[in-house]
C-alpha cells in the first residue's frame, strides 16, 4: 500500500456559517475552522488560493476593466443594434461566450454576462489564460501544481470543466490506482445550486447529500490503497441569501453622464466600479453614490484592509459596495435577481470560507493560506521520498 495521500477538495461556496449550521462531515472531518475570505467573487479568490498572493500581487480582482485600447471584444459593436432583451437572455449569452472563448483563444474560466453589447468594446477580460495551468496568473506567480510537480512527486488535479460527477468518478479511478500521493478535486454544485435555490431548500439539501456522498465514496476507496488518508475540505467564500434587488443602475442615468466620454463602469452583483475620464466627474459620481443608502463607496483604508487596493486602478478608481443580501437588479452580471449570491463584506459572517480537515493541521486562518497547507504536505512527501 501507499504510505499516505493528501487529498485536497475545494467546494466552491461552502461557507463556514453553512458548514457548522448542518455538521456538515463533521464525523469524518472533525478538525474544523472559519478561513477568511477576500472581497470579490471566485476570480478573486482562486488565483490567491492557488498561489498563496493577494489580488494587488497576482493581478487578479473581477473579470471586466475598462481598457478600450486592448479590448478583444471590438466586434461587439457590430452586435450593439440588437435589443438586449434578445441578446442579453442567458442561453444566447453563454453561446455567444463560449465562440467568443474559442475564437479568441481564452482557455480561462470565461462568461459574458449581461455586459450590454454596446459597452463591451470598452472593457478587456482579465482571466484569458487558465489559472489553474502554468503561465495562467496575470502576476507571473506560480500555482500549487506547479510546485507539485516540481518537487517530483505523483499528483493529480481534476477539470474544473468537466463536471462534479465526471470529476468524481476520474478520482476514484486515480484513487483506486493508488500512486499519487497529493490530489486536487474541484466542485461546484454548492455554489450552482444555492445560485438556484438559496442556501436552504430541498434542492440544496440534495447538493450537500450528494457531495457527502462522493467524499465518503472518495474515503472508502482511498483507506484500501494507502496506509494514511488525509481529507481537507475547503472553500473560497460563503454564500449569502439575496433579501432585496437595487435599481441603481437605472437610477445612476439621471446624472446624465456619458459612458466612455465621461466615465465607465462595470456593475457586478454586489458592487459597482468605475473609471472617471474626465475633471470633476469623479466627484459628481462620488456625491451620488454617498447618498445611495443600498451600500457605500469603499475608500482607500478599507480596500487596503480587505488586501483589493490598486495603486493604479485598474479595477475602478471608485467602487461601491453593496450592503450584504441586497445585489443590483438588473447588472452587468444577471438581468434578474439571483436568489442567493455572495461578494460581500468580507466580515459578513455568510462570507466566510471553511476549512474541514479528518486530520489536524496548522489550519489557515485566510484562504491565500491555503496555499502553505498544500505546499507543507506536498514538501512533507517529498521529503521522505528523496
Amino acid at each position: 500500500m501507499t504510505p499516505s495521500l493528501d487529498l485536497f477538495i475545494f467546494s466552491d461556496a461552502l461557507g463556514w456559517k453553512l458548514a457548522e449550521e448542518r455538521q456538515f462531515l463533521s464525523d469524518l472531518l472533525p478538525h474544523r475552522s472559519p478561513c477568511e475570505t477576500l472581497l470579490g467573487y471566485s476570480c478573486t479568490c482562486d488565483p490567491a488560493i492557488l498561489t498563496g498572493t493577494l489580488p494587488p500581487q497576482n493581478g487578479h480582482f473581477s473579470s471586466f476593466i475598462y481598457s478600450p485600447s486592448t479590448s478583444p471584444f471590438q466586434w461587439a459593436r457590430y452586435l450593439a443594434w440588437i435589443p438586449e432583451r434578445l441578446i442579453g437572455h442567458h442561453r444566447i449569452r453563454s453561446f455567444i461566450s463560449r465562440k467568443c472563448a474559442s475564437f479568441m483563444g481564452i482557455t480561462g474560466y470565461f462568461q459574458l454576462y449581461a455586459v450590454p453589447f454596446s459597452k463591451l468594446h470598452f472593457f478587456d477580460y482579465t482571466e484569458k489564460k487558465d489559472i489553474y495551468l502554468p503561465g495562467g496568473i496575470n502576476g507571473g506567480q506560480e500555482v500549487i501544481f506547479t510546485l507539485w510537480d516540481r518537487l517530483g512527486i505523483p499528483w493529480y488535479r481534476s477539470d474544473w470543466r468537466a463536471g462534479d460527477a465526471r470529476n468524481v468518478v476520474a478520482m476514484k479511478n486515480v484513487l483506486t490506482e493508488g500512486k499519487v500521493r497529493c490530489a486536487y478535486l474541484f466542485t461546484g454544485g454548492l455554489d450552482a445550486a444555492m445560485h438556484a435555490h438559496t442556501t436552504h431548500g430541498p434542492e440544496v439539501d440534495k447538493a450537500f447529500s450528494q457531495l457527502e456522498q462522493w467524499i465518503r465514496e472518495l474515503h472508502q476507496i482511498a483507506a484500501k490503497n494507502y496506509h494514511e488518508v488525509r481529507i481537507h475540505l475547503f472553500s473560497d467564500h460563503g454564500m449569502t441569501d439575496t433579501a432585496a434587488g437595487s435599481d441603481m443602475l437605472k437610477r445612476f442615468e439621471s446624472l446624465n453622464l456619458k459612458f466612455g466620454e465621461d466615465y465607465a463602469a462595470v456593475w457586478d452583483s454586489t458592487m459597482a466600479r468605475f473609471w472617471c475620464l474626465k475633471p470633476g466627474v469623479q466627484e459628481k459620481i462620488s456625491l451620488w453614490l454617498a447618498q445611495q443608502k443600498e451600500g457605500s463607496i469603499l475608500s482607500k483604508a478599507q480596500l487596503e484592509k480587505w488586501s483589493c487596493y490598486f495603486p493604479d486602478g485598474r479595477y475602478g478608481d471608485l467602487i461601491f459596495l453593496l450592503k450584504p443580501g441586497t445585489i443590483f437588479v438588473p447588472s452587468h452580471m444577471s438581468r434578474h435577481k439571483v436568489p442567493a449570491m455572495h461578494g460581500f463584506a468580507p466580515e459578513d459572517p455568510t462570507s466566510t470560507a471553511c476549512w474541514l480537515s479528518s486530520h489536524p493541521t496548522e489550519a489557515p486562518r485566510r484562504i491565500e493560506q491555503i496555499y502553505h497547507v498544500m505546499r507543507a504536505a506536498a514538501e512533507k512527501v517529498a521529503q521522505h521520498t528523496s
